[in-house]
């Protein structure tokens, strides 16, 4: 199942705001100077017209132990399908192919990379572990457990519902 979305809902989607037109890109960045670290991202459109990449990296002043000085953390691509609508057909966190056997991976990679530029807008550096399992794995735990209903009944006596004073007389 994919994720077909008109180019100003992608766009949207990904955090831009407005319709990206050929060789556009809209920019993020936030800089945590106590940790030496800069995560920055950016969406845009190909020269022609016909794909979008959204890519989000962290790069680290002293980098961590076993770490490289600059890590790409998301990359997605989409493109227009046949229906003039778009999909994301490439999605890769911290460098590898992800997602492909999860629910509805393209539209959640898009909520993910829109929560990490909102932390970026917000002028944060995201936990980017917080926003893989809230974007992809919050809501499959309880996906095959649906169950019908949930709590009780409200009480209510039918006279209540009629609108139907008490101790009222008849008509």
């Amino acid at each position: 199942m994919t994720m077909s979305a008109t180019i100003d809902e992608l766009c949207s989607k990904l955090g831009v705001g407005y319709t990206l037109g050929a060789y556009q890109t809209h920019p993020w960045s936030a800089y945590q100077g106590d940790k030496g670290m800069t995560c920055s991202a950016e969406v845009r459109m190909g020269t022609s017209g016909d794909e979008i990449e959204a890519e989000a990296q962290m790069m680290y002043d002293i980098p961590p132990a076993g770490k490289p000085p600059m890590e790409q953390i998301c990359y997605i691509k989409a493109t227009p399908n046949r229906d003039a609508k778009w999909d994301v057909t490439v999605l890769r966190i911290k460098g590898e192919p992800y997602g492909k056997d999860i629910h509805n991976w393209q539209e959640k990679s898009c909520n993910f990379f829109s929560m990490l530029v909102g932390a970026l807008a917000g002028d944060e550096i995201p936990d980017i572990d917080q926003l893989i399992e809230e974007a992809f794995h919050s809501k499959e735990r309880f996906y095959h457990q649906r169950q019908g209903g949930g709590g009780k009944a409200p009480k209510a006596k039918a006279g209540q519902l009629l609108g139907m004073k008490k101790g009222g007389g008849g008509f």
